[in-house]
């Protein structure tokens, strides 16, 4: 309970610094009377990593789209994913006078949408952000006698944050960190790679 407080108060904490972030990019581009907008689909490309699920179960492969929709005003950026991991592991029982195993698989696929600010404009750029994840989670059981396989949806929040790369005029890279608070949590490790369809901005 105590951990769980202290999590609730960093990301108080982030979505109020990125409030004041973007508060005052605002204000700055409506007085250098530049563009507040430039919304639209603007780049899409695969994402790659390593998560880690928490709930005593093993880290595994995650793998996804990511997309870029534009700058809400400079440098505050409106991304998405779309996600899917699974992992499992086998967990002893006592059955008829004997142990005997059974498997446990979760699987989690995730839709996500947030916004992220740039805390500079170059070819490397450092970036953190947040936003809402949708979870659909499955668990599959395999030989256990009294579990049945059951499905839920879960709303969550996640903070995240790297650093971005642009290679060429089309192709930028993040590596990033991302913590997903969802019930279960979990963490991972993840490379972007888009293609980004305008460059322009």
């Amino acid at each position: 309970m105590k951990l769980h407080s202290i999590w609730v108060k960093v990301i108080f904490v982030l979505c109020l610094a990125l409030l004041l972030s973007s508060t005052e990019v605002f204000a700055r581009s409506t007085t250098q009377n530049e563009s507040t907008s430039d919304i639209g689909f603007k780049g899409i490309g695969p994402r790659l990593g390593y998560v880690n699920p928490g709930s005593d179960l093993d880290g595994t492969a995650q793998f996804g789209v990511a997309f870029e929709f534009g700058e809400f005003v400079r440098q505050l950026h409106w991304d998405g994913s779309v996600n899917f991991w699974s992992t499992g592991r086998n967990y002893p029982y006592y059955h008829a006078n004997r142990y005997d195993y059974y498997s446990w698989k979760l699987s989690d696929f995730s839709l996500r949408s947030g916004v992220d600010y740039h805390f500079m404009e170059g070819p490397w750029v450092p970036y953190a952000g947040g936003g809402l994840g949708l979870h659909f989670y499955s668990w599959d059981y395999a030989g256990a006698p009294y579990y049945n396989n059951t499905n839920d949806t879960k709303l969550g929040l996640y903070i995240d944050g790297g650093l971005e790369h642009q290679f060429s005029d089309a192709w930028t890279g993040q590596m990033q960190l991302q913590f997903d608070f969802a019930d279960p949590d979990q963490n991972a490790l993840m490379f972007n790679l888009i293609y980004r369809i305008h460059s322009g901005y």
